[in-house]
């Protein structure tokens, strides 16, 4: 393999080794971008400080070429990296406000438009609610759906204004998900609660191995069809691609979300289902595991296990600083 290689193990973790991978990242990049080229990175704000200086360099070293990288981020990015990307004449930072009151009235219009004219009350309700925050009409609205405030029907929707009165609607966000969670049938309620445990991505495999003695596990025979409940009510998408062979990747539609769901799973089934996914990691990542120390390494801190957290959090330590990644290396090896 590229790892066993004489010559990468002679150059591995030298500071000229990372100089030369990256140049070769570079080359690639401006041989693939003779055509126009598009590369959109979610979520940087959860990328390591490597990744985001090997980001940065990149797009300075070939200015000259076609190439349009799109970063989505939330604020923490720049409570930890305040000047990333500042002036730099290639990089334009696009700042998202709230929806105006107008364009929060056309998102409705757009989610409820087989709805035919949506009723003045019902509009007024969901854009006062919103506040300018679109995933709040979004949550809202399937509300509404699960409340039989508005009946979905094959081509035409169909609003019920006297059940309207009855429905008690959240004042923010994290309520919103709250009730939806709450309204789930117990099965796929509990799935969901051993999900956010794992993570905000997740696979089915790993949800079969969380068991605690007061609670039931997971028949695997029903999880298909748990797994297709809740994906058919947008709160977790599977992705097409899963890190690991036998195992299909899911991903909870928001952050946010996953945090209100794992706020619900008591402390002692908390720290029993964290141990249990740390160890089904160190299986199933098996010669990969290099790729998870520190995702090991805080499952079994938030288990409560300390000794096994700091063995891992040692070994990423070490990963880090072969990977000449000194930044990551000092986080990990303070944190152990």
């Amino acid at each position: 393999g590229f790892s066993a290689s004489q010559a990468v193990q002679a150059r591995l973790g030298s500071e000229s080794f990372g100089e030369l991978a990256t140049a070769h990242l570079a080359e690639y990049l401006r041989a693939i971008t003779s055509e126009p080229t598009v590369i959109f990175l979610e979520d940087i704000h959860w990328a390591d400080d490597s990744s985001l200086d090997l980001l940065d360099y990149l797009v300075t070293a070939i200015p000259d070429t076609r190439l349009l990288v799109i970063c989505l981020a939330r604020p923490p990015l720049f409570e930890r990296r305040p000047s990333w990307g500042e002036g730099q004449e290639i990089h334009t930072q696009i700042n998202l406000r709230p929806l105006s009151r107008r364009g929060s009235r056309a998102l409705v219009g757009e989610i409820l438009q087989k709805a035919g004219g949506v009723p003045h009350e019902l509009r007024d309700l969901i854009v006062e609610g919103a506040e300018g925050n679109p995933f709040y009409v979004e949550e809202l609205i399937k509300i509404l759906i699960e409340d039989g405030v508005i009946v979905l029907g094959e081509d035409r929707w169909r609003v019920e204004l006297d059940r309207l009165a009855s429905v008690h609607v959240p004042p923010t966000l994290t309520g919103v998900l709250q009730a939806r969670l709450d309204s789930l049938p117990p099965e796929e309620k509990k799935l969901l609660q051993r999900a956010a445990v794992v993570g905000r991505l997740f696979w089915d495999a790993a949800l079969v191995e969380l068991k605690a003695e007061e609670e039931d596990g997971l028949a695997r025979e029903d999880l298909g069809l748990l797994l297709g409940s809740v994906r058919e009510r947008e709160l977790v998408f599977r992705r097409e691609r899963s890190a690991f062979a036998g195992a299909e990747e899911y991903i909870f539609k928001h952050t946010l979300l996953r945090d209100v769901i794992y706020e619900t799973v008591l402390l002692g089934l908390r720290r029993a289902y964290h141990g249990q996914v740390a160890r089904w990691l160190e299986v199933t990542a098996a010669e990969r595991i290099g790729e998870y120390l520190g995702l090991i390494a805080g499952h079994y801190e938030l288990a409560g296990e300390r000794e096994k957290a700091v063995e891992y959090l040692l070994r990423a330590g070490d990963q880090a600083q072969l990977a000449y990644a000194n930044l990551e290396a000092r986080t990990f090896f303070t944190q152990a």
